[in-house]
């Protein structure tokens, strides 16, 4: 499937939703931890530790397109493309970095999240918010998280495969033809969708990762910022 973006200059439905959204963007940006994160003055285990968490995340979300891949609805048959999937990526990138074994056990706020998710699957309005949230952020922020933890941390390219979307179009043409699709009526009149959007804004959910360094010394909801050896709580 590919998205194209009809010409328009009406105020589309997902700008009015972006600016709904835009304070809970902003606090999940500026909380401490993905400061910290992106700022430097974190390390590769602090982002080792996210992504780990992030594959369960993607997992939930991706056995539900699968799901309605297999049995579509209206609103979210155009959606489902399989080249969004990120949890292989992921996996692929925890791997590239020197993780052997098992993932990280999820934590009680990923845990949450992920039940949240799962419980979209009879509900393809509430399932299309995460959906949203989770792979535009991806191809638009994301872009700037694998740029900034390259050159903070060193991080190479081969641990960054979660942010390569090479089955689809370019990302502008991409985005905006997705942005395109969810102002058509019979999906921007779903009240569901704006309010689960809301809920399930990445700056709703508190990750704690635990201490970068895996130190036993710091409790599981703490960090250690890097060069000053300071120890921070995550939001």
């Amino acid at each position: 499937m590919t998205i194209t973006a009809p010409e328009t200059t009406q105020e589309r439905f997902s700008a009015r939703l972006k600016e709904s959204t835009k304070h809970v963007h902003d606090n999940a940006e500026h909380s401490t931890f993905m400061e910290d994160l992106m700022g430097g003055s974190l390390n590769t285990e602090a982002y080792l530790r996210l992504i780990n968490q992030y594959v369960h995340i993607y997992e939930a979300l991706e056995a539900v397109s699968e799901h309605y891949r297999a049995e579509p609805s209206p609103i979210t048959e155009p959606f489902t493309h399989p080249g969004l999937d990120r949890a292989e990526y992921i996996r692929a990138d925890i791997r590239a970095l020197g993780q052997e074994g098992d993932i990280d056990a999820p934590l009680p706020a990923t845990a949450e999240y992920v039940e949240r998710i799962r419980a979209t699957i009879n509900s393809p309005e509430r399932y299309l918010a995460h959906h949203y949230l989770r792979y535009l952020g991806d191809l638009s922020g994301g872009q700037a998280v694998a740029a900034l933890v390259t050159r903070h941390y060193g991080i190479p390219a081969e641990a960054l495969s979660m942010y390569r979307f090479t089955e689809l179009p370019k990302p502008k043409v991409f985005k905006d033809g997705y942005r395109e699709l969810l102002s058509q009526p019979h999906r921007s009149k779903k009240r569901e969708y704006p309010r689960e959007l809301h809920a399930a804004h990445p700056g709703q959910w508190k990750p704690h990762p635990g201490s970068p360094e895996r130190s036993t010394q710091h409790p599981p909801h703490q960090y250690v910022r890097r060069g000053t050896g300071e120890r921070c709580t995550y939001p």
